[in-house]
């Protein structure tokens, strides 16, 4: 049986090829019944599509992942990839949600913090807020330092991503967050 990383690489593969062929029909548009008859098909493949993942994903959330291992392995596995296609940032925080509630291993911490760590790096899309929110989670002394790191980053982008992501660490045991303020 394949990996839980190639599961999720293949199903990102195969979303992204089936997303741009819709898109490619949409922007050709419909102006001959055989154009039609191909974006029809062409949403139907992208609506219709099956994955192993999803069924995992479904359990996850359905079951928790408090007692099962091999969902949970699943959920850090698609936590440490952070697969890019449609949907997926939704399926993230679903899981992050289930995440909070649990005591995380050391790998599982740092799963975590790699995570934050490459989204200040590259992105921070709609659900960065909801993956700072791990930060007290997966704190370490190291951890802060990096992300301190970057708060003085020349690029400013990096560096407003990672003040950012410093107001989700706790001040003298605190837990913060935005809006927090320091007296």
């Amino acid at each position: 049986m394949q990996s839980y990383r190639e599961m999720i690489a293949e199903c990102e593969r195969e979303v992204n090829e089936l997303y741009a062929t819709l898109s490619q029909m949409v922007e050709r548009g419909c102006k001959s019944p055989s154009q039609r008859e191909q974006w029809y098909r062409a949403a139907d493949a992208f609506n219709n599509h099956q994955s192993p993942i999803y069924d995992l994903i479904d359990q996850c959330l359905e079951s928790g992942l408090e007692h099962n291992n091999d969902l949970r392995c699943f959920a850090f596995a698609y936590i440490d990839q952070d697969p890019y296609f449609f949907r997926s940032g939704y399926i993230l925080e679903d899981l992050l949600r289930r995440v909070k509630k649990l005591s995380l291993t050391e790998s599982e911490k740092t799963s975590i913090q790699r995570l934050v760590l490459k989204r200040i790096e590259t992105r921070a899309l709609r659900n960065f807020k909801h993956i700072c929110r791990l930060i007290p989670l997966a704190n370490s002394d190291g951890f802060h330092t990096e992300v301190s790191n970057r708060a003085k980053s020349t690029d400013p982008q990096v560096r407003r991503r990672a003040e950012f992501a410093l107001g989700y660490f706790p001040i003298d045991g605190r837990q913060r967050g935005v809006g927090f303020i320091i007296k």
